[in-house]
């Protein structure tokens, strides 16, 4: 069995990027990255994920490496991350980085049409999974490797590991999914064909050598059902057999009540939907106006408002024109007040008429 230190791809190319200042769009991307971190939601999950799609693109177009080059990956998490994201402040470079392997970990089940977990523990098994993402040797880039994140082939190995964790969960039970102790078990139990195919980086000897231990115990684990008092045993039977319409009884409850819990969850996450919706409107409405404000102002202490009646009797090729400027600003005054009075108001749903539809 042949073995691999790094399951990556070796590169065309042997430029080094990561000495090589920011292009003005890099910048861009960089900015707009950050910016996002730093707005991502409250929801935990959802912040978790926007958080960690952000800095996989940081990580794998080089962003981190800084205006005039040669920042590391590991500078910009301890320096910049923190700045953009408080939260981010005092945490180990694991706490970055799990998150990242987390989306990218997702990207590549879903381009194998498997199903990501919902639970918070998936920040957890980012880090049990982190070998199993294939990446890209960069030639003399050190140790910068970007994931290969748009090719379904290359995500063959955390496939593997995924379906029997998977499967160990159902066997095992449970509700949520498989746990992080449930992917490195898989993991470990793959690890020689995972090995032998070059589709994750080798473990130590002795880890592989305790984990495999482990594994093969909870393997071969059974249980002494036997019972050291029959007596005790035929009266807990009993019990069970009476108490079997209550215990039914009561799970119709529960499931009841989760039904109903689900039903408030999904209400308060259309809710929370609604609530970003109306906010980046009155955003985008806010700098549209303020914009507008701005310039009319700095209009007129440079040129002086007169200059309006000059600009109304200009075109360009008939396809520009602000003649019908004060018509345009009225309506938007009234399209303004029409939102005021329905934001002032509390109403119930008035319907969506036909008319509106035909038009």
């Amino acid at each position: 069995m042949t073995t691999t230190t790094l399951a990556v791809v070796e590169p065309q190319e042997a430029v080094s990027l990561l000495e090589s200042p920011l292009s003005p769009a890099e910048a861009a991307q960089l900015q707009s990255c950050e910016l996002a971190i730093e707005l991502a939601g409250k929801d935990r999950l959802e912040k978790a994920l926007i958080i960690g799609e952000k800095l996989s693109t940081i990580y794998n177009e080089a962003l981190f490496r800084g205006e005039n080059g040669g920042r590391t990956w590991d500078d910009w998490l301890r320096k910049r991350l923190p700045r953009i994201l408080p939260e981010a402040e005092g945490k180990s470079l694991d706490w970055g980085n799990n998150r990242r392997f987390m989306w990218e970990a997702r990207t590549l089940l879903a381009s194998r049409n498997l199903p990501a977990s919902q639970s918070l523990d998936q920040v957890r098994m980012a880090h049990e999974i982190k070998a199993l993402i294939p990446r890209e040797k960069k030639g003399n880039e050190g140790n910068w490797y970007p994931a290969i994140l748009d090719d379904p082939d290359a995500a063959e190995g955390i496939a593997m590991v995924w379906e029997l964790a998977c499967r160990n969960a159902d066997q095992n039970q449970r509700r949520n999914g498989p746990t992080a102790e449930d992917v490195r078990d898989a993991r470990e139990e793959l690890r020689p064909t995972l090995e032998q195919k070059g589709l994750i980086r080798s473990a130590p000897a002795s880890f592989q050598s305790a984990t495999a231990a482990r594994v093969e115990a909870a393997r071969q684990r059974t249980v002494n059902v036997t019972p050291a008092n029959a007596e005790r045993f035929k009266e807990t039977m009993a019990n069970i057999r009476d108490t079997k319409a209550e215990r039914t009884a009561k799970v119709e409850v529960d499931h009841v009540r989760e039904q109903l819990d689900a039903a408030e969850h999904q209400r308060l996450h259309e809710l929370q939907e609604e609530v970003r919706g109306y906010s980046s409107n009155l955003i985008a409405a806010s700098k549209a106006i303020h914009g507008l404000l701005g310039y009319l102002q700095s209009l007129s202490r440079i040129h002086g408002t007169q200059l309006l009646d000059e600009m109304r009797r200009t075109d360009f090729m008939g396809l520009v024109t602000v003649s019908d400027d004060m018509q345009r600003l009225q309506e938007m005054g009234q399209e303004l007040m029409q939102a005021v009075n329905l934001a002032r108001s509390s109403d119930p749903p008035t319907g969506i008429n036909a008319q509106t539809i035909e038009v």
